[in-house]
């Protein structure tokens, strides 16, 4: 007689079963509608660029010799790429943390606070732990970082699942609140107050924590482009937190597509009622979303902080978080998506400071033409959306 082995019948819970997830070949329309949401973006980008040649000329400037010259200052110098690839690395980070959150519906508006307080736990794990070896401090500030975004996260995740506050809400005002803190924290209890500025020190001391020991400063990538054959000049400081951008970009990518849990998060944004039905507990896949938000939206100063300057004052980067919400979208929450989005934020950074040197072009029209950008594809993605379901749709009541 054979032997069943105990709860070997019993049904397991959704997050323990194993999910072949095979992706299924693309008949002829699903391809067409694939590059058409492709092509989608360019589209916008060329609409947005038509729009920015409209105010140029109204500014008595043409349009083609402006471009021209933001390629050429962008793309024909060294120092120009290298600092295209700094610029954009904060904001790989913060795209992929608004993007994460809003694949499960979560409009995480609290980036910005949340990189913000993982820069302020970043810089205090970084100067006052001392003798440790750089492959232990290093790797202790970036999860100090990572644990500052998660619990500043915390409390709205909280609310949200447990009673129902919005996350806009919340995270806006901890915005506020996380920018009061920080200027309390530098100008009171972590103030280096050992500067000595001046002759004798009759100077004014800049309102800064201390110094990172060096042993938690991030290497600049100049060396290796150095093999590659390209030679960075030493005043651009583009590190090693953009290959970890693009390397954590590849893993949210295969989590949200090949994981169970990749698939729990598309099942709950999709429909969280039929989702409850299979047996996701939604909820906890939204504070869990939420709370992973919060630990990469940590990571984002850190470029700047351990890259770049080496300690936090109170004129810290700030905005990167509103412009990862930008990035998201314009990468339409997709982990390569954003760090397309990023180098072209960085692109039209870099560029704009061509164009105002060289052409006489105010920077506030690239601001126009990112903005319009933005809009141009936000309403690009609707109507391709719309247009793709009304199609589906017709194909149903067809078949």
């Amino acid at each position: 007689m054979s032997q069943t082995t105990p709860g070997a019948n019993e049904p397991k819970p959704a997050g323990s079963r194993r999910r072949r997830l095979t992706p299924l070949p693309l008949d002829k329309q699903s391809r067409r509608f694939m590059w058409l949401q492709i092509a989608t973006p360019f589209l916008a980008i060329l609409f947005a660029s038509l729009i920015g040649s409209l105010i140029m000329l109204a500014i008595g400037k043409d349009p083609l010799n402006v471009y021209a010259r933001m390629f050429s200052f962008s793309f024909g110098r060294a120092d120009s790429i290298a600092t295209i690839l700094f610029r954009a690395t904060p904001l790989i980070f913060a795209g992929l943390a608004s993007a994460i959150a809003f694949k499960i519906n979560v409009f995480n508006i609290g980036v910005e606070g949340q990189y913000l307080m993982g820069a302020m736990m970043a810089s205090i794990v970084g100067f006052t732990v001392k003798g440790l070896p750089a492959y232990i401090h290093l790797p202790l500030v970036i999860v100090a970082a990572m644990l500052g975004g998660a619990l500043w996260a915390l409390l709205p995740a909280y609310l949200k699942v447990k009673r129902g506050v919005h996350e806009v809400i919340s995270t806006i005002m901890l915005n506020y609140v996380a920018a009061s803190l920080l200027h309390f924290f530098i100008a009171n209890v972590f103030m280096d107050k050992s500067q000595v500025v001046g002759q004798g020190g009759m100077g004014s001391p800049r309102m800064r924590m201390p110094l990172i020991e060096a042993s938690a400063r991030m290497p600049t990538l100049h060396s290796f482009f150095a093999h590659l054959g390209v030679n960075f000049p030493p005043h651009v400081y583009v590190n090693w937190f953009l290959f970890i951008g693009i390397a954590l970009a590849a893993v949210l990518f295969y989590v949200i597509w090949r994981t169970p849990f990749g698939y729990e998060i598309r099942a709950v944004a999709q429909n969280p009622t039929a989702a409850e039905a299979a047996g996701i507990n939604s909820k906890r896949q939204i504070f869990r979303t939420f709370l992973i938000s919060g630990a990469i939206a940590g990571l984002v100063g850190l470029s700047d902080l351990l890259g770049f300057f080496g300690y936090m004052d109170i004129d810290f980067p700030r905005g990167r978080g509103f412009d990862g919400i930008a990035v998201a979208l314009l990468g339409k929450n997709d982990p390569f998506g954003v760090i397309l989005g990023a180098l072209l934020f960085g692109f039209l950074s870099r560029g704009s400071e061509g164009v105002l040197v060289f052409s006489g072009v105010p920077a506030e029209v690239i601001t126009i033409i990112q903005g319009v950008m933005i809009l141009s594809i936000v309403v690009a993605y609707e109507i391709v959306t719309r247009y793709i379901r009304v199609q589906k749709k017709k194909e149903a009541i067809g078949a």
